[in-house]
């Protein structure tokens, strides 16, 4: 019984498809990320539409962005559904997938306002509250400067995604994931940049740098998807 249920879960198990997915779209976003001059390391955020709070409203192409990763996101999770409920058909047995697909589209329509919400709480909240809002807010708020915000919406859903599936190898490429943008956050926020520091592709560089593990780790789990189906075959 043990081992049947090892296969069954073994056999349900497709998360390489969404791995591979958000990281040919984070690096298919990285053009939008490019500056048409060397940036500002402070750069006085614009009142742009609302679709913009994915990103922050920081860099020069925030509302481009915006638009590109609503629907980037929702397609993505939406695509991620498609995909289990044909896999599970094929394979017999299917990973229930709603809660990570709620989690993707709650996490896209909380990016919408999050930016709003944390400057809000970073120049509104006084007394007691103040350190533990500023603590908060200000480590997410530089996410969404950066334009990573959608990619901490990724990490959320695969982490879910993680759950449903069970599975140790996706925990690792989550995990991994979520250190690259804490990294990258923590260079910004304490590197302090100065004009010359920065060039018109370290938005670029900063925001494209989770997408390798993404691709390596749906890479892998695809050729051992393929190994086993071979095996059992």
């Amino acid at each position: 019984m043990t081992t049947l249920r090892r296969r069954a879960r073994a056999a349900r198990q497709a998360y390489w498809h969404p791995l591979l997915l958000f990281g040919v779209l984070i690096a298919a976003a990285a053009p939008l990320y490019v500056e048409s001059a060397e940036p500002a390391p402070l750069r006085a955020g614009s009142d742009g539409p609302a679709l913009t709070g994915l990103v922050g409203g920081f860099l020069e192409r925030s509302a481009a962005l915006g638009w590109y990763w609503l629907a980037a996101l929702v397609g993505g999770y939406l695509a991620g559904l498609a995909w289990y409920r044909w896999h599970g058909r094929r394979a017999g047995v299917q990973t229930p997938t709603r809660a990570y697909v709620v989690a993707g589209i709650a996490g896209t329509l909380a990016g919408l306002t999050l930016p709003v919400v944390l400057k809000f709480l970073l120049l509104n909240t006084s007394g007691p509250t103040t350190g533990g809002a500023r603590w908060l807010a200000g480590p997410l708020l530089g996410l969404a400067n950066l334009g990573m915000l959608p990619h901490l919406v990724i990490a959320v859903g695969l982490a879910v995604l993680a759950h449903l599936e069970r599975s140790r190898s996706l925990w690792a490429v989550v995990g991994l994931y979520t250190v690259v943008l804490v990294a990258v956050h923590a260079w910004f926020q304490f590197s302090d940049p100065q004009p010359g520091d920065l060039t018109r592709f370290s938005f670029m560089l900063a925001a494209g740098l989770p997408a390798p593990i993404l691709l390596i780790g749906g890479g892998l789990a695809l050729a051992a998807a393929k190994k086993q189906h071979n095996g059992y075959a």
